[in-house]
This record gives C-alpha cells, sequence and structure tokens, in this order.
C-alpha cells in the first residue's frame, strides 16, 4: 500500500516510492542547511528521519534508524553504478532530466551482456538529484571510463537487490555512511565537493526552477495563502528558527510566498533549503 511502509517475510522491509522520495528529499536537506557537519550522517540523523517517515505516512511498524540505514546503503550502490555507468565512453548524460542514454545499436549490444543494468539506461534515474546531493561525487569511481576508440565493454555485473525489499539487519557504520561517535568529522569544503550533479549543481537547478516560478507568479492580490504558516511549519528537517525566518520572508514577498504554495511537496524542500543556505550562515 502507498501510504504504508510495512515489513515483509523474514525481516525484510518494503519501501514505496513515495516513501523513498520522502526519505532522501530530508535526508538532501539536512546536507544543504548544514546540519550534516562530517562527510556522513550520525544516529541522531537517521533516527529524526525515521521519526519524520514514520510520523508523515502513519507507519503501523515503526521505521527505524538503522532501517534508514540500510535503505540507504541500497541506493550508495546504486548511486556508485550510475556514476559508473555515465563514464561509458558511448554514454551521453542528460543533466536536466538525470538519463543516461545509448544508441540503440549500443544499448543493445551493452545489455546483451550486462541485463541487470537496463534499469540504468535510456531513462530517468529516480532520485539521482537528492542522491547527488547527499553523497556527492564521493563515491564515483572511474573504473569504467574509455577511450572513444575501444570497443564497448563493461567490467563486473548489475547490482541484483530487488528493489522495495530489504534486511532490516542492523548495518555497521562502514557499510553506509552512518557513523559511530568514533568517526572523524571532515571539514566543511567536503560536504559540498561535487561539481554539477553534487550541491553546488543542485542549488544551480534550484535558482532556475526559482526565478521561472517568481516571474510566472506575480499577483497583485496580496493576501497571504491560507494555511501558509502550518505548510512552512510542517517542513521536516529544518530549525524552528529557520522556519520561521522563511515565513516571515514569505509574508513580505507575497508573490514568493503564492508561489511557494503551489509547489508539490518536495519542491518546497528544494526552495527553503535554498533559502536558509544563502540567508542562514
Amino acid at each position: 500500500m502507498e501510504g504504508e511502509a510495512s515489513e515483509g517475510k523474514s525481516g525484510q522491509c518494503q519501501w514505496t516510492p513515495t516513501q523513498s522520495s520522502f526519505m532522501f528529499t530530508y535526508l538532501a536537506n539536512i546536507v544543504a542547511n548544514g546540519t550534516r557537519t562530517s562527510s556522513s550522517f550520525k544516529k541522531v540523523h537517521l533516527n529524526s528521519c525515521a521519526k519524520a517517515v514514520n510520523e508523515h505516512f502513519n507507519i503501523k511498524v515503526p521505521r527505524t534508524g538503522d532501517q534508514i540505514a540500510n535503505h540507504l546503503k541500497t541506493w550508495k550502490r546504486k548511486y556508485t553504478k550510475i556514476n559508473q555507468l555515465r563514464k561509458i565512453s558511448a554514454a551521453i548524460w542528460d543533466e536536466d532530466n538525470f538519463v543516461i542514454s545509448l544508441d540503440h545499436e549500443r544499448y543493445t549490444e551493452y545489455i546483451e551482456a550486462h541485463k541487470a543494468d537496463d534499469e540504468y539506461l535510456n531513462k530517468p534515474l529516480k532520485y539521482y538529484g537528492e542522491l547527488a546531493t547527499i553523497f556527492g561525487n564521493s563515491v564515483a569511481t572511474g573504473q569504467y571510463a574509455k577511450a572513444s576508440n575501444e570497443p564497448l565493454a563493461f567490467g563486473g555485473g548489475g547490482i541484483e537487490e530487488n528493489y522495495g525489499e530489504e534486511n532490516c539487519a542492523t548495518v555497521t557504520p562502514d557499510d553506509t555512511g552512518a557513523t559511530s561517535s568514533v568517526s572523524r568529522p571532515s571539514k566543511r569544503a567536503k560536504i559540498v565537493e561535487s561539481d554539477t550533479e553534487g550541491l553546488i549543481g543542485a542549488f544551480d537547478r534550484a535558482s532556475k526552477r526559482l526565478s521561472i516560478a517568481i516571474k510566472e507568479s506575480a499577483i497583485a492580490d496580496k493576501a497571504i495563502p491560507k494555511g501558509l504558516f502550518d505548510t512552512v511549519n510542517n517542513l521536516p528537517g529544518f530549525e524552528h528558527v529557520h522556519k520561521s525566518l522563511y515565513y516571515s520572508y514569505l509574508v513580505n514577498n507575497i508573490h514568493v510566498a503564492r508561489a511557494f504554495d503551489e509547489l508539490p511537496f518536495d519542491h518546497k524542500l528544494t526552495w527553503i533549503a535554498k533559502w536558509v543556505t544563502d540567508n542562514c550562515p
């Protein structure tokens, strides 16, 4: 069922796409607003994410921080795989739509030998924007890059997890990046050390959407959208003071407030994360 996470047979956790999207957006905002102070998530971050997921979807069997870490570990492997496939010489990377494209001949040749990789090719890659913010380029490798005159080939098989189910066992810090108290913090610069697919790229895309939305939303009516405070106050992953300041900004910029009020949930999170980063050092 879309609105409820559950625990399947043999202790396996089932995630719907909507729940995964909420989780990754929540964690990406922890990175974007500077709450995460090292290159990996601490236990407190994972537990707060689990609480937000449980409350938002009213889950009967509550998620735990360890289950959040397991799900993050699964998609960290997928994100690594995606960045490996992007380096195939014949591939074209669409930065706006997150698509790895191969022409028909190359695609047919490649998939014949690597059927498990079909989920990553010639289709939009879900959650890539959020994953890029979370992981940056720290997990990408260049071992599969080839010169243009070499034959199309690829070492290693595809990821063999079945989406939607994961083992609920506790994971170790080395597997997920979820750290214990002995983790050594890295500098702030390492958090945003990624090119266009990292935090800088995510903010650039958000800025373009913000600019377009503001121009298209110039409305003469000065009334504050109904329920705006509750909308801002219920956004997960942000400090109370940040939400209060952002609400004040919206009240003083009604055209922005109206555009913000019409956005889907995940875009609201992107807007407030961008504003907090720019205005709350």
